[in-house]
Formats: structure tokens, sequence, C-alpha cells
């Protein structure tokens, strides 16, 4: 699958996942979360998640979000959740401002 620019912008629509965001917050102190599906529900995050391997694996092919999330670690998927709940904050002020 091949991700462009766009599938890691947030949107509009992607305010509609904050619930799926929060379930994955809570998932993460859960050791038998299927944290994988959880975040490839969340399409910008899934999105930034599969870039971020694929720049990790130097433009190999990342065949699942599990392989991606498998490559980038806890720490990586922590960063790129981070990063999108900050966007969507950003973007949620501004379609009210």
């Amino acid at each position: 699958m091949t991700l462009g620019s766009d599938d890691c912008d947030v949107h509009p629509t992607d305010l509609e996942d904050i619930p799926k965001i929060q379930a994955l917050l809570l998932a993460l102190n859960d050791p038998y979360a299927n944290v994988s599906a959880l975040v490839g529900s969340v399409r910008v995050l899934s999105a930034r998640c599969r870039r971020r391997a694929r720049l990790r694996l130097l433009k190999s092919e990342v065949t699942s979000i599990e392989h991606a999330l498998a490559v980038i670690g806890n720490k990586g998927t922590e960063e790129e959740l981070l990063n999108v709940l900050e966007d969507l904050t950003v973007l949620k002020a501004e379609l009210q401002g």
C-alpha cells in the first residue's frame, strides 16, 4: 500500500475517530488488548505509523499495521499518537474558531 502525504494529514472527518483514540489510550495499559487493531481503526494514525515504519526500513514494504508497529515500537507509536492528538486538537479549534 502506497500512502501519499494526504493520507497522513488530518481532515474534519478524522474528528469522528476521537472515541477510537480514547479506546486506544485505555487499552495501552492492557497487555491483552489488540493495539494493532485499534491503531488500524484510526485512519490517520495508521497511515502515520506505516509511513514511519517505511522510513525506518528505508522504503521497504510494510505489509501490515502489525508489521509497522513492530518496526517502530512502543515509543514510535506513542509519538505518532501524540502528534495525531495535537493535530486533531488544532483542527477542532480552527473549525470552531
